[in-house]
């Protein structure tokens, strides 16, 4: 019965101190951890009921539209803008100017600095000791 007792003693004294610690973690939570915990709980979106439904009487309808004169001033504007221009370059341009890039790139690429076959089979040499089996 002492032990019982004892150990519940125990347990209960450790379950305190686990729960200071997490009370002092959540204090010092940073601030966009209210936030997360917020949007993981799923709090704070709009209920299905509290969005409006569209009606067919055109008001949305009314308000985009643009008269001729406005459309057509507008197309030209986008037109005439020089980031809506097409492509100058041809195709066969490009591929004389990523050629010339090759030809500058690997003209800076330093000689292969590898290990010769000899050199190799001296390192294999050197290494290929008979070691003790049991």
């Amino acid at each position: 019965m002492r032990t019982v007792v004892f150990v519940t003693f125990a347990l209960l004294a450790g379950c305190a101190g686990s729960i200071e610690k997490v009370q002092t973690m959540r204090a010092q939570a940073p601030d966009w951890y209210e936030a997360r915990k917020v949007e993981f709980r799923g709090e704070g979106y709009p209920e299905l009921y509290t969005v409006p439904e569209l009606t067919a009487n055109g008001d949305s309808l009314a308000k985009l539209s643009l008269s001729e004169a406005d459309v057509l001033a507008a197309l030209t504007l986008f037109n005439n803008d020089p980031r809506a221009q097409g492509v100058a370059e041809t195709p066969e341009a490009i591929l004389a100017w990523a050629a010339d890039v090759r030809r500058a790139v690997e003209g800076q690429l330093p000689a292969p600095d590898f290990l010769t076959d000899a050199e190799v089979e001296e390192l294999k040499a050197r290494f290929d000791v008979p070691r003790g089996r049991l």
